[in-house]
């Protein structure tokens, strides 16, 4: 079940505007980071270590909530710890919604046909892995995303299309020009904006909330802000994902672009920077570094 009966956009947007944040904590277990959840303070045991990484996150969730707007799993952590890191996942999901967080699962699925209708199930119809919104990318197409738009509009669910990642080499594809210079002196357009103008024409189908924003999301990079920039105004009825802050190396100035008028219409991703600290004290470290980043993104948010 998603945190509230509102669609996840909506139950996001009222989460912002209550706790005054943006902040989007991203949960990569690394056990071998804290001697809590180390593997050799368990033996190698992979249940045990398991079972400690959901106690570390449960207690940084619990000191850092007030000054969160939702929290993003990355899967590809899970997965590499087992069946354990499975259960691990799982028992998260749960953990997020009981504390009133919106619950992001970063898995980047995309496929085709039946194999995008089961990933879609997985992931956004109440099954163990349920979220309340997920990745995906776009490279196999348009048609390859409807399954997922299908499932996400029915359950009151959200979707993030990879559109400009915060990666080098995310240059390499996304920033491939598909037409030629035009006569008054335009920048041609990428296949970044070509993915998304299709989203936004999906979007418009869908149609959007009384703030003007709707279940498809996208993920646009804090490391690119000329381009997340000029993004934000291709993606108007988008919730951006912005990746890259912190140990990424983005700060409050380099994602003051993803914000709308109202200072909404962005999520400003953290992991390392925000959990894996290294004190005796986690939770409360997590939660002063939440709160910091919180108060350094209103600064540079728009106010309405």
């Amino acid at each position: 079940m998603t945190v509230t009966a509102a669609p996840f956009h909506v139950a996001l947007h009222d989460r912002v505007e209550a706790t005054g944040s943006v902040v989007c904590l991203g949960i990569d277990p690394r056990p071998e980071a804290h001697p809590s959840t180390h593997p050799s303070t368990h033996d190698h045991d992979p249940a045990r270590i398991a079972k400690a990484v959901v106690s570390y996150y449960r207690d940084l969730l619990d000191a850092a909530a007030p000054d969160l707007a939702c929290v993003k799993l990355q899967s590809a952590f899970f997965e590499r710890m087992g069946i354990p890191g499975l259960v691990a996942l799982a028992q998260l999901l749960v953990d997020a919604r009981e504390r009133g967080l919106p619950a992001i699962l970063d898995a980047k699925r995309g496929d085709i046909g039946s194999t995008a209708e089961a990933y879609a199930a997985a992931y956004l119809d109440g099954g163990v892995f349920d979220a309340d919104a997920l990745t995906v990318h776009p490279y196999l197409g348009m048609d390859s995303l409807e399954p997922f738009v299908d499932v996400a509009q029915r359950n009151g669910r959200g979707l993030f299309l990879l559109v400009r990642t915060s990666n080098p080499g995310g240059a390499d594809l996304q920033d491939l020009t598909i037409d030629a210079p035009r006569p008054d002196g335009a920048r041609p357009l990428t296949l970044a904006d070509r993915v998304a103008d299709l989203w936004t024409d999906r979007a418009r189908e869908l149609g959007v909330d009384a703030r003007g924003y709707g279940p498809l999301g996208a993920v646009v990079g804090g490391t690119v802000p000329e381009r997340l920039v000029e993004l934000r105004d291709r993606l108007p009825h988008a919730i951006l994902l912005v990746p890259g802050y912190g140990a990424q190396g983005a700060g409050p100035a380099e994602v003051r672009g993803a914000f709308d008028r109202q200072g909404l219409g962005a999520i400003i991703s953290a992991s390392r920077s925000l959990s894996h600290r290294d004190g005796d004290d986690p939770p409360r470290e997590a939660a002063d570094a939440a709160r910091s980043m919180a108060r350094a993104l209103r600064e540079v948010r728009p106010r309405a």
